[in-house]
């Protein structure tokens, strides 16, 4: 009985100090949440305050739609946000068409030189180390020569040329997965590169594919520096737009909160549809490389 006693001691211990375990690593993520959920709380109240209320910080005041209706009956607003949506899409998926086969033959591709499909692969690795404001200057004076930040496609162009070399990198390591038996077999059968492009890999890469194409969206959709130096009024994107809340007068707390708030939803609302994805294609593949 002594025995018996002392192992369900034991157990009951052990049971305890996991309870606690759980209960103090639960806490700790929970206000680590809230912490960093926080900003973004705040953010959305203070869309629901005059500009006199947001001024003062707190949590007390009396809530109005006066100032989310003065951003979305602003017209200006719906231009900014076509033009992020037109970048955001076309970006992304000029990247996705680019990225994916440039990544297929890195892996799978024979060149001359052995060491030439890693040569070319790091020089996309280093690519993405370069920071915009290193080519500001050579950009900016041919898009002004070529009126290319009057149109879409110019800062489409630059978009494509910093993203592809993501896609490439994320894409990789998923292409690396895929067996070379697999492709030998399928050359013997009599397949062209393009159609083990398009019915091998693509599908066997579909999770990389998905949470490149959401990285891609979502660098896009924030992206203010380019977006702000190479675009006019009439081409320029939705965090220009909230940029100009910040005037002379001083700053439009409220309406940049409300405006904000706005420009996020999108990129949550897609967050949360494919987390699943997002997360397996960042564990598996993006990890990895």
């Amino acid at each position: 009985m002594n025995r018996t006693r002392t192992i369900q001691e034991v157990q009951r211990s052990m049971r305890l100090k996991k309870i606690f375990r759980v209960s103090v690593m639960s806490a700790i993520i929970y206000a680590a949440a809230i912490i960093y959920f926080f900003p973004i709380l705040y953010m959305f109240l203070s869309g629901f305050k005059s500009e006199f209320q947001a001024v003062r910080p707190s949590f007390v005041f009396k809530p109005t739609l006066e100032t989310y209706g003065k951003v979305l009956s602003d017209p200006n607003m719906y231009g900014y946000l076509r033009n992020s949506f037109f970048q955001v899409f076309a970006g992304t998926l000029i990247s996705l068409v680019l990225g994916m086969p440039a990544a297929f033959v890195l892996v799978f591709g024979k060149f001359r030189k052995r060491e030439s499909n890693e040569k070319i692969y790091m020089w996309f690795i280093t690519t993405i180390l370069l920071p915009p404001v290193a080519v500001l200057i050579p950009l900016y004076t041919w898009y002004q020569t070529f009126n290319l930040n009057r149109t879409p496609l110019g800062l489409l162009i630059a978009y494509i040329g910093f993203h592809v070399p993501i896609v490439v990198w994320m894409l990789y390591s998923f292409v690396s997965d895929i067996p070379v038996e697999i492709m030998e077999a399928s050359e013997i059968d009599g397949c062209t590169r393009m159609q083990q492009l398009l019915f091998m890999a693509v599908p066997l890469a579909r999770t990389g594919i998905i949470a490149s194409g959401l990285l891609v969206a979502v660098f896009i959709w924030n992206e203010f520096f380019l977006g702000f130096n190479l675009t006019s009024n009439v081409t320029a994107t939705l965090p220009v737009y909230m940029a100009r809340f910040r005037e002379q007068q001083g700053m439009f707390i409220a309406q940049l909160s409300a405006s904000s708030t706005i420009a996020i939803l999108p990129a949550v609302v897609l967050g949360w549809m494919t987390q699943k994805s997002l997360v397996k294609g960042l564990t598996m593949g993006a990890v990895k490389g």
